[in-house]
This record gives structure tokens, C-alpha cells and sequence, in this order.
């Protein structure tokens, strides 16, 4: 039953990133692709550059002549991922409830949302912190995973109080607090951190920054307002922060209608989270790896991307604690499967919330 759970989940993940069969965008519905095709080989070390070089080195982002059908490709591969580890991990531990599984396969924050909100680094994001929260034992790993994280992009230290969460749940009946499981990823942590701020913008003029990139991005060159990256990369981490504002504009101007249901539903697994939990201090740290990913949308605009991962927090957690528990039975399992016919809940665009609805309603009955 497992197996097919989630297997239905990534077929309809799937079926949403490739919307491009039905949307007037084609493949440019996808939305960026230079993340995948920036290289340090180019460019010297930069922020968010770990995946690129990783896919451009190796040349597996020149299978495809056209760049959006391997993006396409390798967003579909990592949905894959994070479906089997997932599934593999409530199948070796022992999760079979239906309704859980269903709303964990499901989640509008999850599988599906990976679907939708494409153009970022954020399901490899994803990955990496699955990997630490549900299946790395060893802090040395553990520490590894962390690197790479903050290489693969810098906002990625707002999932960190989960990891640290898990962490704890391996070895706190067996290691003090200053012992090597916490001080080596906490100072992984902070060197990989200062090392990207402070060496992660690119030194290269915009002209010739993009001259580079249309080599390697044909078809996508001039398709979108930030085609090459370069905001991205080669402006200062205070200067992307200090633009970023829109969510205070949001909440200013009265439309924080737009920000509840991703509210409620990240506060429903919150509370379905806490079920599983063993004193005041695990409420607490819970309750922080949740909302942390959150305040990361009062530097990068997306909502529902930010909303999303502290979703993707709290039912990893989740699982980690049931296990833990030997019980993934819950009064909250009902509601938040039911949450699930809500999916996707959008991307950027904070004012266009439940963006497939939207489109099927529009479709039968266009204006």
C-alpha cells in the first residue's frame, strides 16, 4: 500500500510539472533553468553554484539540446527521490496508517509542490535535508550534508534548526552537549555560512557575466527578467535582502487573506507534530524548526516556496517522531489528507493562491 501511495503521489506530481502540455508558457513554464548550467569553472566560486558545477562538470546538463527538456528531466528525477526515500522510510520502519501516508505522499507542501514550483534549487534543498532529518546517523555525515546545503543556496540555514533537531534525537542519550556530534556540524555551519557571504558574489561585469551563460542557455537566454542568475549571484547577499519586501507589502496593504491557507495548514501539522513529542524543551525546538523556514519569506519574497519547506519541516519531523513514538495514528490525520485536495498552493505569486483550481475553473468556464 506504501509503494502505491506514493507512487500515485509522483505520478501526480508529474503530471503537474508538465503543464507545459496544456499552458500557453510551453516549456518556459518551468521558469528559470541557469541554477543547473552555472559552473565554477566559469565564473570561480559563487553562491547557489554547488548544483550547476556538479551537473555541468560532469556534463550530464549537455544530454539535452534543449535545456528546458533537462530541467524538466531532473526535476522529475528529484520528485522521484524524495518519493522512494520517503517510502522507503515508512516501509523499513514500520508506518503503514493510510490516512498518514496519504497526507505525507500528498501534502500540498511536498511531492506536489515540487511539481509546481519549479525554477529553483529548492527540491535539491529538499533532498539534503530529508537525507539528515529521516536517514543520516553520524554527525560527520551529517556535517557533510550541511555543506553542501549552504553551497546549494544560502537559505538553506533556515531548515537547520530541524537537522539540529534530528541530530539531537540520535545522540542525546549518548553524547553531552559539547561533544563532537554537536560542535563539528555547528561549526560547519557557521564557516560554510561566512565562506558564501563573503566570497559568494561573482566579480565579473553583467554584460560579460551573461555572454557566458547565453553559451549554455540557448533557448532560454532573454525568456526570463532574471534569465542568467546574475541578480542572483553576482549582487551582495545584503543587497538581495534589502530588495526583498514584498511580503511586508502584502501584509501593509491588507492582503494577508493570501498568506492563511498556508498558515493553517503548516499550523495543523504543527499540531499534529507537538502529538508526538516528550516535554516542554521538544515543543519548543519543534516549534521552531517550523517556523524558521517561514521567516525566510521576509528575505526572498515567496510565501508559499518559504511556507512550504516550513510545511516540509514539520511532516519530516513528523515522521522521525512517529517512529520514535510507535504510533502514527492521529486525531489530525483526517483533516490535514483532506488539506491535500488543496494542492498546489502556488509559487511566487502570492496573490494568485491554488494556481491549478484556478486554472481548471478558468478553463471551464473562461471569462
Amino acid at each position: 500500500m506504501t509503494w502505491v501511495i506514493f507512487a500515485a503521489a509522483t505520478v501526480f506530481a508529474t503530471l503537474i510539472l508538465n503543464r507545459w502540455i496544456v499552458s500557453d508558457l510551453g516549456l518556459l513554464s518551468f521558469g528559470r533553468v541557469w541554477q543547473l548550467y552555472i559552473s565554477y569553472a566559469d565564473f570561480g566560486f559563487m553562491r547557489r553554484g554547488f548544483i550547476g558545477t556538479l551537473l555541468s562538470e560532469t556534463g550530464v546538463n549537455t544530454l539535452f539540446p534543449n535545456e528546458y527538456v533537462f530541467a524538466h528531466l531532473i526535476q522529475f528525477l528529484a520528485i522521484a527521490a524524495l518519493a522512494l526515500l520517503t517510502a522507503m522510510y515508512c516501509i523499513t520502519n514500520g508506518l503503514k496508517n493510510p490516512l498518514f501516508l496519504f497526507g505525507i505522499a500528498f501534502s500540498p507542501a511536498f511531492l506536489t509542490h515540487s511539481g509546481y514550483a519549479t525554477g529553483t534549487l529548492d527540491v535539491f534543498v529538499l533532498l539534503i535535508v530529508l537525507a539528515n532529518i529521516l536517514y543520516v546517523r553520524h554527525y560527520a555525515v551529517f556535517s557533510v550534508l550541511i555543506l553542501i546545503g549552504v553551497l546549494t543556496h544560502e537559505l538553506f540555514i533556515f531548515t537547520l534548526p530541524a537537522q539540529f533537531l534530528a541530530l539531537h534525537l540520535n545522540y542525546r542519550s549518548k553524547a553531552p552537549a559539547l561533544d563532537l556530534a554537536y560542535w563539528v556540524p555547528a561549526l560547519t555551519v557557521l564557516l560554510s555560512t561566512l565562506f558564501v557571504v563573503l566570497f559568494g558574489q561573482v566579480g565579473i561585469p553583467e554584460a560579460e557575466f551573461e555572454e557566458l551563460m547565453r553559451a549554455h542557455l540557448p533557448n532560454a537566454n532573454e525568456q526570463h527578467p532574471l534569465w542568467s542568475g546574475y541578480f542572483e549571484v553576482g549582487s551582495e547577499v545584503a543587497r538581495s535582502i534589502s530588495e526583498s519586501h514584498h511580503l511586508f507589502l502584502a501584509v501593509k496593504e491588507g492582503r494577508i487573506v493570501f498568506l492563511l491557507p498556508v498558515l493553517l495548514y503548516v499550523g495543523l501539522l504543527t499540531l499534529r507534530a507537538l502529538q508526538y513529542v516528550r516535554g516542554n524543551g521538544e515543543i519548543m525546538l519543534v516549534i521552531a524548526a517550523v517556523v524558521a523556514p517561514l521567516m525566510a519569506s521576509f528575505l526572498a519574497n515567496d510565501f508559499h516556496r518559504w511556507g512550504g519547506m516550513g510545511a516540509n519541516m514539520a511532516l519530516l519531523l513528523t515522521l522521525r517522531l512517529a517512529v520514535r513514538e510507535g504510533d502514527e495514528t492521529s486525531k489530525w490525520n483526517l483533516i490535514l489528507a483532506f488539506c491535500c485536495l488543496l494542492a498546489p498552493f502556488g509559487a511566487a505569486e502570492l496573490e494568485r493562491p491554488f494556481p491549478l483550481h484556478s486554472f481548471v475553473v478558468e478553463s471551464l468556464w473562461p471569462s
